[in-house]
């Protein structure tokens, strides 16, 4: 079973569900996106309450809402319940599919995700009930981004925080072996070894600050002269 990694994570100073992980152009086939998926994490040091959440993009279509519930650290994968179903992307996903996982599989009505983004398309954004902005994302290709992927491989925040995920140079490609990611196995709509870290957030450790140096010793007194001789 995958477990849900969260290293050194400092919740409190966050208060928001961030998107952290995009699969946008897998290596499996896609004619509506069937294998896509994102990635959000709740980051804050409260449980948030996802009622009439959604996905939505600039493209106007509808991804259609959900209804769950995010602990603190937690994490959820957004997948697409047009295409496939939470038990199919556990049994790619997930070293032993008859257990829970870690994390949340939350199918919803998919819309679509650009294999070759810009500043213009693609802005993925998460809408809370009101339509309020809870995050976005405005991937693309360029601008500090990764580079397009050769093997179907997502992109992820290393360190997620709400201020980077529209920072292109605080994301990374997924490489299996790192930080949690690894290749599905094929079966159903992931037709091919496409390479994530789905449920699995890190945050890469602050350096050390230097030692501070002891202070230097006192000098020793200075001989007292000698008395002259009588």
């Amino acid at each position: 079973m995958i477990s849900l990694s969260i290293l050194l994570l400092a919740v409190g100073t966050e208060s928001s569900v961030v998107i952290t992980e995009i699969m946008y152009d897998p290596a499996s086939p896609e004619q509506s996106g069937e294998a896509e998926w994102v990635e959000i994490a709740n980051l804050s040091s409260s449980r948030v309450t996802m009622k009439g959440w959604r996905l939505d993009d600039e493209d106007g279509v509808d991804w259609g809402t959900f209804d769950e519930s995010l602990d603190p650290g937690q994490v959820a994968v957004l997948i697409n319940g047009d295409a496939t179903s939470a038990d199919e992307f556990r049994n790619a996903w997930t070293d032993d599919p008859d257990a829970e996982p870690d994390f949340l599989i939350i199918p919803v009505s998919w819309g679509s995700l650009a294999n070759t983004p810009n500043a213009d398309n693609e802005v993925l954004t998460l809408l809370d009930e009101d339509g309020s902005v809870v995050a976005k994302a405005n991937y693309q290709i360029g601008n500090g981004w990764p580079p397009r992927s050769k093997n179907g491989s997502s992109i992820y925040m290393p360190s997620p925080s709400r201020a980077s995920m529209n920072v292109g140079t605080a994301w990374a490609r997924s490489k299996a072996g790192i930080h949690g990611a690894r290749a599905c196995k094929p079966g159903g709509v992931f037709a091919k070894p496409d390479i994530g870290s789905p449920g699995t957030i890190t945050k890469t450790a602050a350096p050390a600050a230097p030692a501070t140096p002891p202070s230097p010793s006192p000098s020793p007194p200075a001989p007292s002269p000698e008395a002259p001789a009588r």
